[in-house]
């Protein structure tokens, strides 16, 4: 049977997930398409999250890693370069470059456990301190309490608030009325 499909090599992705590490294929799958050949990865990109083999979001998290990295170098080059740094400036800085970058694909984030949040958490208050020019000693409440800034699952959940609010996520409202949010949000999601 003929199909009206087209593949692209650089745009079709095959993964095999796997909670278990240690397994392996007797028979690999071979997907042929059109001749081509499509090779099995390690991660993919879906809804804006990246996700390994084993369904885990260890690689998702690497990955905001090195994507903030270049903006934690300019930050840091801001900051010894003036000679009073502009607190607010370098806030707006944070808020444009590196937040947009952990907070992408929230509304998927937002179903990771606690312990992914604080690995975030981790990641957004090196990053504060970076923008502020501030040792990595100083305690974490401080450095939200003078930047103003919510912890980051807070300021997530508060996205999710306004967008369902205003209507711009029609999926969100029959998600929150099964319960599927409540582990994350709370009860009080719409109090």
């Amino acid at each position: 049977m003929e199909t009206k499909a087209a593949t692209s090599q650089d745009r079709t992705i095959l993964v095999h997930f796997s909670i278990h590490p240690q397994k392996k294929y007797k028979n690999p799958v071979q997907v042929k398409v059109k001749n081509i050949i499509i090779q099995p990865a390690t991660s993919t990109r879906y809804l804006g999250m990246i996700m390994g083999n084993r369904v885990s979001w260890k690689t998702h998290l690497k990955q905001v890693e090195t994507r903030i990295a270049e903006w934690l170098s300019l930050l840091r080059f801001l900051n010894r370069a003036a000679i009073e740094p502009n607190h607010n400036i370098m806030i707006n800085l944070y808020k444009s470059l590196v937040r947009t970058v952990i907070i992408f694909g929230y509304p998927v984030l937002l179903s990771a456990d606690n312990k992914i949040w604080d690995r975030i958490q981790i990641i957004q208050n090196k990053a504060l301190r970076v923008a502020l020019g501030l040792p990595h000693y100083t305690f974490v409440d401080y450095i939200h309490r003078i930047a103003n800034i919510p912890r980051i699952k807070d300021y997530a959940i508060n996205l999710l608030k306004r967008a369902s609010s205003t209507g711009e996520l029609a999926f969100v409202s029959p998600l929150t009325n099964t319960g599927q949010f409540d582990r994350v949000l709370g009860n009080d999601f719409y109090s």
